[in-house]
């Protein structure tokens, strides 16, 4: 399947970088292969910027992800029948997303400013999203207020076959400081409250339907609103003995759900000779349940026939919803051409244990992920 956003970004980019100061390109291409066959996802990225007169500047990000493969559908792998063992997959056919973005920022000394819209654009997911971002600088660039809001409006087709809405809205605020020539830090704190159809209409649940002999599948039912705290701090500091930048970063979140997960990721960065630079990184993450996940088999309800997600009650068996831990294993390799070109590569391993002593291990995930890009900055 051939890129056709990228390719449109990039003749874009032909055309105006003699009229407009373009001054950067980027693309990129990943891959993500989960064990045994599973789920495969293949991304394109394109994205360039030009800038403008007084401050003004414009940036273009445009994104295909095509995606196949199996998926788990809810059903206990344990119980798949004899006869058909992969039951509790949902195979599913090859499937694109298409995405772009647009930002038009202004940046003076004092303060910048963005402005950004972008739309996601897949068979039964469409999404806009708007966002306002403003930061105020002090003390020479030294210390920066940001803050932002953002709107995500979507429609998603639901388990009938329907389109029906869900609006996301967030807030946030933060600031960077700098404390001396290789230390800095930053801290930011976000909230969000998305409401309508928050379920996942490929997610269901497993149900007894005794006194016949048969389990049946049943669609989840999740909320219809969610309110999530998120606080972010990254600490940076390049260490002139080895010459080399490190980051350490921690992210919690919580929600009104019970659900919430820490994340702690270690980065280096290091220079090796004129033309190479090489980074690796750990990240780990833990994750607690939310109060509605029950991965066993249930007994029929007649609400099940007509799930209410005002009033409930509520359930779900997908695994993402459960209490797990996984790790990523990262390293990445830069080739400078010129001092304008630069070309790299990665590669991660993505771990994941599910720990609540009850969800089947099969159902999580392991993934290697592959990348190539080249940047080309003026």
């Amino acid at each position: 399947m051939r890129p056709l956003w990228v390719c449109s970004l990039l003749t874009f980019h032909l055309f105006t970088e003699k009229v407009n100061g373009q001054n950067a390109l980027r693309t990129k291409y990943r891959e993500w292969i989960e064990d045994d066959d599973r789920v495969e996802v293949r991304s394109w990225y394109a994205e360039t910027e030009i800038v403008l007169k007084q401050g003004w500047s414009l940036e273009f990000l445009g994104t295909i992800d095509a995606w196949s493969g199996a998926t788990p559908n809810g059903l206990p792998p344990q119980k798949s029948s004899p006869s058909n063992p992969n039951e509790w997959l949902n195979n599913v056919s090859e499937e694109t997303r298409k995405a772009g973005l647009v930002t038009c920022k202004k940046d003076t000394k004092l303060y910048s400013l963005g402005f950004e819209y972008g739309i996601s654009d897949e068979p039964d997911y469409l999404s806009r999203s708007y966002a306002l971002q403003y930061a105020h600088k002090f003390a020479a660039d030294t210390f920066i207020i940001n803050s932002g809001f953002s709107l995500q409006d979507d429609s998603v087709k639901n388990g009938d076959g329907r389109f029906v809405g869900k609006r996301n809205p967030t807030l946030s605020l933060g600031f960077q400081r700098i404390l001396d020539k290789f230390t800095s830090i930053s801290l930011n704190f976000s909230y969000s409250a998305p409401r309508g159809y928050l379920s996942d209409p490929y997610k269901r649940i497993p149900v007894d339907m005794a006194p016949i002999p048969v389990v049946n599948l049943e669609p989840e039912n999740r909320p219809d609103e969610r309110e999530i705290f998120v606080f972010y701090s990254e600490i940076s500091r390049y260490i002139k003995s080895i010459k080399a930048g490190t980051h350490m970063r921690y992210r919690y979140f919580e929600d009104n759900h019970d659900l919430n997960g820490h994340t702690l990721e270690l980065e280096a960065v290091k220079k090796w000779g004129d033309h190479w630079a090489y980074s690796t990184s750990y990240r780990f993450y833990h994750q607690n349940q939310t109060f509605f996940y029950n991965p066993q088999v249930q007994k029929f309800e007649t609400f099940m026939i007509s799930p209410n997600s005002a009033t409930g009650p509520y359930y779900s068996a997908d695994h993402r919803l459960s209490s797990f831990d996984s790790q990523t294993l990262s390293l990445q390799v830069s080739y400078f051409l010129t001092d304008d070109l630069t070309i790299d590569a990665g590669f991660d391993r993505y771990l994941t244990q599910g720990k609540d002593g009850i969800t089947d291990q099969k159902v999580y995930p392991d993934a290697n992920i592959f990348t190539l890009g080249f940047q080309w900055e003026y």
